[in-house]
């Protein structure tokens, strides 16, 4: 019975494998496969997978990195108003612009200490006393911080008195003339800061207005207001100088000054012994503003 199986199946291979031959040698298909393993009580053998090939290459992933947790932005620092700085005081502008050319005007104004003098009183013995007077007006200067140039125009009153015995009585008279001064003088300040020393000389000239006369004899007085002719002497000039100091007032400055006017000549058809010439003593109080806000 084997036997003749084993045949039969011979003979179906043989036929098989001719059919093969002649049509592209085709596999047996997997079920003429399992009946051929069946009548010979071959049991199938499970495939076994070649390892070298088989084996799957395992890609070990490396593990991420972890990124470290991102800092915090960092908050913009806040920036503090700038502190105002303090503002240096200005000086003066009176004081600031007298680094180079500049102009100020002002006034000044004060008291006189005044007397006269000539040949013939000298000659004649008689007393001349000062007496008070007073004077006022413009100043304008003009120069840099050291050298200046400082011409006025004043209104000045000077007096005198003068005392004389006669038959044995004593006559008194007292005069008082009011005149236009126009002192022009050379200026040095000495000093820096708001606080400026100073000294000054130069020329003037005087003219006589009107005159008044008080006259006491024997009790009685007597004021008489003086009439000028063109022979009287009307006209003078002479020398002045003086110092003084000068305060930073803000814009402006304080004058405070002494000056001395001694009289030289002056005019008037009267001989030259009669001649009166005026010795003046000053003391003022002026005030500068500068110009062009400087």
């Amino acid at each position: 019975m084997n036997k003749l199986s084993t045949l039969l199946l011979c003979a179906a291979l043989f036929v098989t494998g001719f059919s093969q031959t002649t049509l592209a040698q085709t596999q047996p298909t997997p079920s003429m496969q399992e009946q051929y393993d069946k009548l010979h009580g071959i049991k199938p053998k499970t495939p076994t997978t070649d390892k070298s090939k088989a084996k799957t290459k395992t890609t070990t992933q490396k593990p991420e990195k972890t990124t470290a947790p991102s800092k915090p932005p960092k908050q913009a620092k806040t920036v503090e108003p700038a502190k105002p700085k303090p503002t240096k005081p200005v000086p003066a502008p009176a004081m600031a612009s007298e680094g180079g050319f500049g102009v100020k005007v002002g006034l000044r104004g004060g008291a006189n200490y005044s007397s006269i003098t000539s040949d013939a009183i000298k000659a004649s013995g008689l007393t001349v006393d000062p007496l008070l007077g007073y004077h006022g007006g413009l100043v304008v200067e003009l120069g840099g911080k050291t050298f200046s140039v400082q011409p006025e125009i004043l209104y000045s009153q000077t007096a005198y008195k003068i005392s004389a015995s006669q038959s044995g009585s004593l006559l008194t008279g007292e005069s008082r003339v009011n005149s236009v001064t126009v002192p022009l003088l050379f200026k040095v300040s000495l000093g820096n800061g708001l606080t400026k020393f100073f000294i000054n000389a130069g020329g003037f000239g005087s003219y006589a207005l009107s005159a008044k006369t008080k006259t006491t004899f024997s009790g009685i007085t007597t004021t008489t207001d003086l009439k000028f002719d063109s022979g009287d002497q009307r006209l003078e000039y002479g020398a002045v100088g003086g110092a003084g100091v000068a305060l930073g007032l803000g814009r402006a400055q304080l004058l405070i000054e002494g000056r001395y006017y001694y009289g030289l000549g002056s005019d008037g058809d009267v001989p030259a012994a009669s001649k009166r010439f005026t010795r003046n003593i000053q003391g003022s109080i002026g005030l500068l503003i500068p110009l062009g806000g400087n």
